[in-house]
């Protein structure tokens, strides 16, 4: 699990795009290769990312230590 917070609000969607953005930003892919499966209304998120695992475990790392 990973907590993250955007500044946009929760209407028609745009802090799902922020946190989209972020997300792909934070893990150095393109906004494309990440979707939201589940959780557009709620606080907690789960996110599809298309990229090999073990990139995203070592840009993980990189950003939560």
């Amino acid at each position: 699990m990973l907590k993250l917070a955007v500044a946009a609000p929760p209407q028609d969607g745009r802090a799902n795009e922020e946190l989209l953005r972020l997300l792909a930003r934070l893990l150095g892919l393109r906004a494309s290769s990440v979707s939201l499966v589940r959780g557009a209304r709620s606080r907690e998120k789960v996110f599809r990312v298309e990229s090999r695992l073990e990139i995203v475990r070592a840009r993980l790392a990189e950003v939560v230590s």
